[in-house]
């Protein structure tokens, strides 16, 4: 924590904005943030369990203090994921929108949908992914994710982290939103979790104090703007567009959800939050907006607006009993094909953090995104449980000794139950086969 000077343009654009509760809005910037994770309810665990929730998402916790989250194994094995508790209501807000689906009638049939039939998800701005596994988390299993970032670098981080949140049925790409728009309308809900001037992170970064400028707010809306004209485009008619930014200033937040309502044709949609969540609404506008305020709520700033596009709603024809499992992946920015595809057609396999050489593959070691999964065939490979200190060796990439009973060739570690990766099991000790980039440091 760091003692802000917050810039004098800011302070007064909050003063316009909040009026009297400006005073209180610049104390609670000033106190240390709350540190909250959120557990992996596919991956059931110990951690944490008994912590204060979060109203508004039932398996968010606050934490007194905050841990050595990287010197955790649960951590690295997916059980839990280290968020603030404002974007946590992405969870919740998933549901709803299930919700208003099961009362959307079937136009194939007389019957209704129900919250549990799969959908097709894309969430256009997901790194690092705090946002996409709290959706993940909400979504009825069998549903298709595709989770976009357009920076490279924030792609791997987003990569490794869906990795180990374990669902397997979710894409990772690295694309311009346009892509997505030429290709058409075939997601029944669409992210957008807009890169923004990110006023709410001013507690937690530094940066955000740094380079705040009325023209960065004038840019970032501006870009906004163009990813939402593109999403726009690839949501099916009768889904759904969740639109969120990280600062607190109109035109970014309470302006642009005006833009959608009037230039982009979408039809707002209150989720409807319980009042005692104590989440305030938008400010100066019609449309049932969502602020979370550092003086009112337990969190960090956020901004949530929630549209359905018009039209007769289709569901995808997605089965949990039939789908088949998209890979994590990504591909590079290159143009498309002027034929309109399908993003299930453009989605290719890429391994995630270890280059395996022919030799490798020829001797069946899982990736992994494999190993990781929820739908892990345990029974495929011998499992060897670890103490916390062989786990911690393990993650640092460092040679390890299973119990003489342990079969030789292929096996996987885990630790309390969970699978961390695989080694080579010599007997005299086991080849560490973790990720090179993904090998923690610290001791």
């Amino acid at each position: 924590m760091f003692f802000m000077q917050l810039p004098t343009g800011f302070v007064d654009m909050m003063r316009d904005l909040l009026g009297c509760e400006a005073d209180s809005f610049f104390i609670a910037m000033q106190n240390s943030p709350a540190v909250s994770v959120r557990l992996n309810s596919r991956k059931p665990s110990d951690a944490f369990a008994d912590e204060r929730k979060v109203k508004w998402c039932a398996s968010g916790r606050y934490l007194d203090q905050r841990p050595v989250f990287t010197l955790d194994p649960l951590l690295h094995a997916g059980a839990y994921y280290v968020q603030d508790a404002s974007s946590m209501i992405y969870n919740e807000c998933i549901r709803c929108i299930l919700t208003a689906l099961a009362s959307t009638p079937l136009p194939e049939s007389d019957t209704m949908a129900t919250p549990d039939i799969p959908v097709t998800l894309l969430d256009l701005c997901a790194a690092p992914g705090g946002k996409t596994t709290a959706m993940i988390d909400a979504l009825p299993d069998g549903s298709r994710i595709v989770a976009n970032e357009y920076v490279a670098k924030r792609a791997g981080i987003l990569m490794e982290n869906l990795t180990k949140w374990g669902y397997p049925h979710v894409s990772v790409t690295n694309r311009d939103s346009s892509w997505f728009a030429e290709n058409g309308d075939v997601f029944d809900i669409v992210a957008v979790d807009a890169p923004c001037s990110g006023e709410g992170m001013m507690r937690k970064d530094e940066n955000a104090v740094k380079q705040w400028s009325p023209e960065l707010i004038s840019q970032c809306a501006s870009l906004q703007k163009e990813i939402l004209r593109n999403a726009v485009k690839t949501l099916k008619p009768g889904g759904f567009l969740i639109y969120s930014t990280c600062t607190f200033n109109t035109l970014e937040n309470e302006r642009n959800a005006e833009f959608i309502r009037d230039e982009l044709q979408l039809e707002p949609f209150d989720p409807e939050f319980p009042v005692d969540w104590g989440i305030p609404r938008g400010i100066g506008t019609t449309i049932p907006a969502y602020r979370f305020m550092p003086h009112k709520t337990d969190g960090e700033g956020l901004f949530l607006s929630v549209f359905r596009k018009p039209g007769e709603f289709k569901r995808s024809n997605l089965s949990p009993a039939k789908i088949s499992s998209i890979p994590l992946s990504t591909k590079g920015k290159e143009p498309s094909s002027p034929k309109k595809v399908s993003w299930q057609d453009r989605v290719s396999r890429k391994n995630t953090g270890r280059e395996l050489s022919a030799k490798k593959e020829s001797i069946g070691i899982p990736e992994m995104e494999d190993i990781l999964s929820t739908s892990f065939n345990r029974k495929a490979y011998p499992l060897a449980e670890l103490s916390k200190e062989q786990a911690l060796a393990y993650l640092r990439r460092e040679s390890i000794v299973l119990n003489p009973d342990v079969a030789k060739g292929i096996v996987i570690v885990t630790y309390k139950g969970l699978p961390l990766g695989p080694v080579k099991n010599i007997g005299t000790r086991a080849n560490n086969l973790y990720p090179k980039n993904w090998r923690i440091l610290m001791r």
